[in-house]
């Protein structure tokens, strides 16, 4: 818009101009003929070997963008981590996390047992069956609340899980996990994954990702992971290395 306006006032100034000049010949003769598009033509006075008058292209004047530039206002996206301690790794040992365990004596995120996609820590989630705590099942909880940037136009997480278990059923669910987005209060915004103890993994850390389809941009929400395990036989749900980031305008 700014180069179509450029154009106008540089025709109103040729147009007064020559307007003025017809005013000031004598014997009411004009120094030029009809102008077009703003430029005088055919100007008497002027040298024989003279250059026309040429408006020079809009991105060679000194004032002017390029034509490919972006506006001022533009957003540079950046893409920026979202969760506190995503690996795990930081200590004290749970940094930046909020547990349920099963048994308070051990804790999801631990050094225990198989060993970390990045070391020294993970998340161990399961390892118990509800038949060892007196209990028809039982639930590990691992949680962290964040804040997804306003702007946000892409958020994306991704890491490594590894399942194992004891179940020695090939078609029946009696083990789950979950990864969710969901808000503070609970409410699901969108499931990351499902496994079950049918979706063994033997001892490969595999790895996933997932690109959200719901963005609650500029809101707090929480990204939890939970495993349930039946009264008996246990399964074993690993998650480590994760990454949740962010795309947006600063």
């Amino acid at each position: 818009m700014k180069r179509v306006l450029a154009a106008v006032v540089l025709a109103g100034c040729a147009s007064g101009s020559a307007a003025k000049q017809q005013q000031d010949a004598p014997n009411g003769q004009a120094d030029a003929k009809v102008f077009l598009d703003g430029n005088i033509e055919g100007h008497p006075d002027a040298p024989a070997d003279a250059a026309p008058h040429i408006d020079a292209p809009p991105d060679a004047r000194p004032d002017a963008r390029p034509i490919d530039a972006a506006p001022p206002d533009a957003c540079v996206p950046q893409t920026t981590e979202l969760l506190q301690n995503p690996v795990f790794d930081l200590t004290p040992v749970g940094t930046g996390w909020n547990e349920t365990p099963i048994d308070p004596t051990y804790p999801p995120i631990t050094s225990d047992g198989f060993a970390a996609q990045t070391a020294p820590y993970k998340a161990w989630m399961g390892g118990f069956d509800g038949q060892s705590k007196s209990m028809n099942s039982v639930t590990d909880v691992v949680w962290q609340d964040f804040v997804v940037p306003p702007g946000t136009t892409a958020l994306v997480l991704t890491g490594y899980y590894v399942v194992g278990t004891n179940e020695t059923s090939t078609t029946t669910v009696y083990d789950t996990a979950s990864v969710d987005l969901l808000q503070t209060n609970g409410t699901p915004i969108e499931n990351v994954m499902a496994p079950t103890n049918l979706t063994v993994t033997g001892s490969t850390w595999t790895a996933f990702s997932h690109t959200f389809t719901h963005l609650p941009a500029g809101q707090t929400v929480r990204l939890r992971f939970t495993s349930t395990n039946d009264i008996t036989n246990v399964t074993n749900f690993f998650f480590d290395t994760l990454s949740l980031k962010a795309t947006h305008c600063p």
